[in-house]
């Protein structure tokens, strides 16, 4: 999930082309109804964005007991944020390179439970 059109297509066809399967959301409140519902193995999401930011949204999975311990990533062309907790699972910084997206997903999913 990201406000800016034009990452949400560039990261979709990026991963795409490596056979992941990937939905999109406009906004949290929209990313939190199609997690909820499909438990996607992986979120991405952008830290600034309109209404519900980045961090809440990550708040408001982690408290959801079907979403948990879904690994999020978050993602921002600002500083990284600083919680003495994050509650993501990996940083990027915008633009993020393909090979650091990838070996990132890569590692996420296939981490021991």
């Amino acid at each position: 999930m990201d406000d800016d059109p034009a990452i949400i297509v560039a990261w979709t066809r990026i991963l795409r082309l490596k056979n992941f399967g990937v939905l999109t959301a406009g906004d949290a409140d929209a990313g939190l109804a199609v997690a909820n519902d499909l438990h996607p193995a992986l979120i991405v999401s952008d830290w600034h964005m309109p209404g519900m930011d980045g961090i809440e949204f990550c708040r408001q999975l982690k408290h959801n007991p079907k979403l948990a311990e879904t690994p999020i990533i978050l993602a921002s062309a600002g500083e990284k944020p600083t919680l003495s907790e994050p509650l993501w699972d990996a940083f990027w910084q915008k633009p993020v390179p393909v090979g650091i997206m990838l070996v990132t997903i890569e590692r996420l999913l296939t981490r021991p439970s």
